[in-house]
């Protein structure tokens, strides 16, 4: 019998919401390092610390909707029970001490700036497990809290100092919920469950007992948001010294280029051309240059962040550009689909993306560590580039293949892309940048970030095809290998290439691929140590180097991949030179087995669909007999092959039970084979030891005993297939009840002799 995989169901155990009683009541939870309340109470509703409002039920969830989010970060009480020093007021702050870090308090009296100082500094060297501080300020008018998170936006919040006061509590309490979409299962143990998108869970249990009666929480007067906030002399959380305190606070000395006209942008592109040149299109907004300020501010801020101890280019990926009323004729000459629109081009002036909405708008397209387009614009230009050159008359192949080569990196993000919804046909640039492949470019939308639409370009095939057959044509007498060829060739023989990338789609070898792959064979040492060289430069590359794929697993993959080409209406002859070609891979590792196994299986593969027996059955006679030669038994053998140096950069295994594994079921599959197919007696004879085989390497398998059985029968060993079926059924406790049933129908033929 085949063994077919078994995959493994994984099922997160929880009873749902409909399977418990919803019992009202109070919940507490201590799961953010404080007391969280949350009350279920009449009527649907809820209470969540700072959160209150209604909830809904939908089947097994609870949907709490937010109706209060702007709640303080602090819990401030008034108290004028202290006795501090003259002219002061004692400050009592708890929280996290980690926390303190970006905390600050700040004092005003009539119209003068607000003195701010860090809490860390006032309160001197906190423990790391210290949660509270105590310390003087000079007494005020007002007092300022002030939180600096990570992102450089700083939420300040202003008190009015009564007169008799002498204390001020504050408590620490992060606004975590304040912007959450929360939601709430019931759990195996009945407790209560709330998340957002399933992250970071609070688990609650009911109260026992009475709440405490806390002080009741002086709320501000006034709250504001700052993005970069300082104050003289400040040290911000960062470890940054502020230079200049009139300017807004920096973490670095970064600055982003930023020209008054396109022109200057793009020859700024052009000197950086690993940057894309972002122009935020919106030239009737009087107000967009403060938007756009503010946007280039805070990037400068965070690449700043980044690049603090050495320039990382991966962070500084673009230059910006804010187009002006002088831009409009550009605009209309270059086809902008919207207005607002943010316009991605590369240093030539091609346009490779337009966004509804100007770029503060669409500032998450551009984060610095996360950007959510960068590798689609790589993809787009590349395949710019490449058309780009395809189209020219005076360019060389060598140059073909400098643009066909980032088309073959299997890095490079590429994705299946709908049908056009609108057509913009010859996107051209400013007047003094050369034209891109006019009349051949569409744009079509990309629903994910905010129906960004990508530039499409529609190649001519026949140029493609043309270009590609003269480049290896070319390199068929190379006494040495190129290696920017090979790295396009290896990429294309796998269908993961220039073609897959251009066209969503695999293609059987074609003549030129065929003359590609006997360039590899040549070349085959020369390539496989020019890669091992190569994998080995780098800090990087030297720990994952023996991982870095080569010539001796990418053309095997190559070889194999193509199997799902082959069909019934394959042409013989493409078939056998597909296994010709499998032959000679092969024989450049002869102790490679895991190849040699894929050949196999392909050749038993055609076999099927032909329904012959040979050549798939001497094939594999011949490799079992050389893989168990020498007298040893099959554990042995296997075992020294598993430890040989052929095998210890074989990473087709995850493990030594994985590696026996499929040598015994590439026995038991063809073993199955002759079963199904099997009419000629010596190949039932030479399958009945491969099937013994099998069940020397994995003891007991009932898919392996059902196989033989059926073997034996055919042989005409009756009684035997008998024993051997029972025994099948004996160990199928592994098996669904369709495969026990197949093996006592099977069983029940052999008893009533209708098999």
């Amino acid at each position: 019998m085949k063994n077919y995989t078994l995959g493994l169901l994984l099922f997160l155990s929880a009873v749902s919401y409909s399977q418990n009683k919803n019992e009202k009541g109070t919940y507490i939870s201590n799961s953010l390092g404080q007391d969280v309340k949350l009350n279920l109470l009449d009527n649907n509703q809820y209470e969540l610390v700072l959160l209150y409002g209604d909830y809904e039920i939908k089947n097994d969830t609870l949907l709490f909707n937010n109706n209060h989010s702007k709640e303080s970060d602090f819990a401030v009480v008034f108290s004028s029970d202290a006795n501090p020093s003259a002219g002061k007021i004692k400050i009592n702050i708890k929280g996290t001490s980690g926390y303190f870090s970006g905390i600050y308090i700040g004092t005003q009296s009539g119209k003068s700036d607000p003195d701010y100082k860090a809490v860390y500094d006032l309160t001197g060297e906190l423990g790391l497990d210290d949660t509270e501080g105590n310390f003087e300020i000079n007494r005020a008018e007002y007092l300022y809290l002030a939180r600096e998170d990570y992102n450089g936006e700083t939420t300040l919040y202003k008190y009015a100092l009564p007169r008799n006061a002498n204390e001020i509590k504050i408590e620490y309490t992060p606004n975590y919920l304040g912007k959450m979409n929360l939601q709430g299962y019931y759990n195996e143990k009945n407790e209560l469950v709330i998340s957002e998108n399933k992250k970071n869970p609070l688990t609650f249990v009911r109260e026992n007992q009475k709440p405490k009666v806390v002080d009741v929480k002086e709320k501000p007067i006034e709250t504001t948001k700052k993005m970069n906030w300082t104050y003289p002399g400040k040290t911000d959380m960062f470890g940054y010294g502020v230079a200049d305190s009139a300017a807004v606070a920096t973490v670095s000395n970064f600055k982003l280029v930023v020209q008054d006209n396109l022109q200057k942008a793009l020859e700024t592109t052009k000197k950086t051309p690993h940057k894309f040149l972002v122009v935020s299109y919106d030239p009737d907004n009087k107000n967009a240059k403060t938007a756009f300020d503010e946007f280039i501010q805070n990037q400068q801020y965070i690449i700043g962040n980044y690049n603090s101890y050495e320039y990382n280019a991966d962070y500084d990926k673009y230059n910006y550009y804010l187009a002006t009323a002088k831009d409009k004729a550009w605009g209309k000459k270059n086809i902008v689909m919207y207005n607002p629109a943010t316009i991605v081009m590369d240093a030539d002036g091609n346009i490779l993306s337009q966004t509804p909405g100007n770029l503060p708008e669409n500032a998450s397209l551009f984060d610095v560590y996360y950007s959510s387009i960068a590798e689609k614009l790589k993809y787009i230009k590349a395949m710019v580039d490449l058309d780009k050159v395809l189209n020219s008359k005076k360019t060389k192949d060598s140059e073909i293949v400098k643009k066909m080569l980032p088309l073959s990196d299997e890095n490079l993000y590429s994705w299946s892309i709908e049908p056009p919804v609108k057509v913009a046909v010859g996107f051209e640039e400013p007047s003094t940048v050369e034209p891109v492949a006019v009349d051949t470019i569409q744009a079509y939308p990309d629903y994910s970030e905010n129906q960004t639409t990508y530039t499409k370009v529609n190649f001519d095939k026949k140029k493609l095809f043309s270009a590609w057959e003269r480049i290896v044509n070319s390199h068929a007498k190379d006494k040495t290998p190129n290696m920017d060829f090979v790295k396009i060739a290896l990429a294309e023989v796998q269908n993961r290439g220039f073609y897959y990338k251009i066209y969503n789609e695999e293609r059987p070898f074609d003549e030129t691929n065929f003359k590609a792959i006997d360039y590899l064979l040549k070349h085959y040492d020369a390539i496989l140590e020019e890669q091992k060289k190569t994998s080995k430069q780098g800090d990087a590359a030297d720990y994952y180097a023996d991982y870095t794929p080569t010539i001796e697993t990418q053309l095997p993959l190559a070889i194999s991949g193509n199997i799902s080409q082959i069909g019934e209406n394959t042409d013989e002859k493409y078939r056998s030179r597909i296994m010709d070609v499998y032959k000679k891979v092969i024989a450049k590792k002869p102790q490679d087995y895991t190849t040699t196994l894929g050949y196999l299986r392909l050749l038993q593969t055609i076999a099927e669909a032909q329904n012959k027996e040979n050549p798939f059955v001497a094939e594999y006679d011949a490799f079992f007999k050389e893989a168990f030669k020498g007298g040893k038994n099959e554990i042995e053998i296997l075992d020294d092959l598993y430890t040989s140096s052929q095998n210890k950069t074989d990473y087709s295994y995850s493990d030594w039970t994985s590696f026996k594994s499929s040598f015994s079921n590439a026995s038991n599959e063809a073993a199955w084979f002759v079963v199904q197919k099997g009419k000629d007696a010596e190949s039932i004879k030479k399958a009945i030891q491969w099937s013994e085989s099998s069940l020397r390497i994995e003891k007991n398998n009932p898919y392996y005993l059902d196989t033989l059985a059926q073997l034996y029968y055919k042989n005409g060993e009756k009684q035997k297939a008998i024993a051997t079926q029972e025994q099948a059924l004996k160990f199928s406790d592994i098996m669904g009840e369709d495969g026990k049933a197949d093996l006592e129908a099977v069983l029940e033929k052999m008893k009533n002799g209708t098999y």
